[in-house]
């Protein structure tokens, strides 16, 4: 008889963690704390491949320098 409501005390309780998690779940993908986190990360990326494109052209600029100084 204990082993039963040993039993049902531990799937209630299953039962409460899985609906606690589901309320959760929902809470964050409801907010627009995600949405907004995409945002960030492309504008992060398009940023460094600014940054990537602007040192390429520091590089190529700084060797005509040289080219020229050479000549």
């Amino acid at each position: 008889m204990e082993f039963y409501g040993a039993l049902v005390v531990s799937l209630i309780s299953f039962i409460v963690v899985l609906i606690f998690a589901a309320i959760v779940r929902y809470a964050i993908d409801s907010s627009k704390t995600s949405k907004k986190l995409d945002v960030l990360i492309k504008e992060v990326h398009y940023l460094k491949t600014e940054i990537k494109k602007q040192q390429h052209n520091k590089q190529q600029d700084g060797s005509k320098h040289t080219i020229d100084e050479k000549v």
